[in-house]
């Protein structure tokens, strides 16, 4: 958020360097990400939770909302009284509410961390929502797909300001009347309206779930397989 008086390049060059002065001792990469199912920018302190964001948030049309920051819930068990500090909580669009936690490493099963486990799920049931963590068990399979949605989100992001009503009308059409199909022929349907546009739209419309995107053989690209959903 940007203070009154202050630039938002001053208040992101400020936040950027507390998010780095957090790291401590740390060396993980800081990212500064902008979400379009959120229209909100975050800096993530790590790749980890870079991955997370993407793979478990952005781009799972089963997530509503989410938020990167939320505040920090108190857990308790025999030993102590726990502050977490949750790495998202998210909104499913059933209306089903989600904490998730990212831990380095595959330890999430490790008996030495059972107490804390138990302490913040049963803060979650208290609440009424889910708590998962999530570890490298959950998240390196998610790596190479993850960053083939760089260039998507990307595309989605520089329409960020505009709704370009016209040519979402045709291609949603477009897209519902076909059903299937790649990219090269929505291009060449949608002849009057600027190709980096449609791409755009496209990439917007397969993070809300209106279409699927298949990348899990290649980038982004004319040859990208789409499926029309809602």
């Amino acid at each position: 958020m940007v203070k009154p008086g202050a630039s938002l390049k001053s208040s992101l060059r400020k936040s950027v360097i507390g998010a780095y002065r957090a790291r401590g001792r740390g060396k993980n990469n800081l990212w500064l990400v902008t979400s379009v199912k959120n229209k909100t920018d975050w800096i993530l302190p790590s790749d980890r939770q870079f991955i997370h964001w993407i793979a478990h948030l952005e781009t799972n049309s089963d997530v509503k909302s989410f938020n990167l920051a939320p505040d920090p819930v108190l857990s308790s068990d025999d030993i102590e009284t726990r502050a977490t500090e949750l790495d998202a909580t998210l909104v499913r669009q059933n209306g089903e509410v989600e904490w998730h936690e990212v831990k380095a490493g595959k330890n999430k099963n490790d008996p030495k961390f059972r107490s804390q486990f138990l302490a913040q799920a049963a803060a979650a049931s208290k609440e009424h929502v889910k708590y998962r963590i999530l570890d490298d068990t959950d998240l390196k399979p998610k790596v190479k797909v993850s960053l083939r949605w760089l260039k998507p989100i990307a595309f989605a992001n520089a329409l960020r300001e505009h709704e370009y009503t016209p040519c979402r009308i045709a291609l949603t059409l477009f897209l519902k009347q076909k059903n299937s199909g790649n990219i090269k022929h929505v291009l060449e349907a949608l002849p009057d309206h600027d190709s980096a546009v449609v791409l755009g739209l496209l990439a917007k419309l397969a993070i809300e779930g209106v279409i699927e995107l298949d990348l899990e053989k290649s980038t982004f690209g004319l040859l990208t397989f789409w499926k029309y959903h809602a």
